[in-house]
């Protein structure tokens, strides 16, 4: 099987668009701030006193951070001046994690491109 020259030319072109991406996902790697696997939200509840403002649905809130630890979820409330510094480390590693998605997507279109590639340049004999 003959490629013609323009196919040929795409996937290489792709080939080089892929190669020049790379250096951009791997920046979520080599960061040295500190991540925490996990997530930060804020929990509504209610408690049992029927005379509370939340029998009339005010609801109390706490600000959790959740993390599941060999298996089991675990749950921490969190002190108001810790709040912001976990929410940035639980966004840090939701990102690492889009990378790495990212970058395993791209380093399977990579491997695509070039076993296209050698089969377009392989010589039936």
């Amino acid at each position: 099987m003959q490629i013609r020259g323009t196919d040929f030319s795409r996937l290489r072109q792709k080939l080089r668009e892929l190669a020049q991406a790379a250096p951009l996902e791997i920046g979520a790697f080599i960061s040295s701030e500190p991540i925490v696997k996990g997530s930060v939200y804020t929990l509504r509840r209610r408690c049992s006193k029927p005379t509370c403002r939340c029998a009339l649905g005010e609801k109390h809130e706490t600000v959790v951070m959740t993390a599941s630890i060999g298996g089991k979820t675990r749950l921490w409330t969190l002190s108001a001046d810790r709040i912001p510094e976990l929410r940035r480390r639980t966004e840090r590693y939701r990102q690492l994690r889009r990378a790495r998605a990212r970058l395993v997507k791209s380093q399977q279109e990579t491997l695509r491109l070039i076993d296209a590639i050698e089969k377009a340049r392989t010589v039936q004999a």
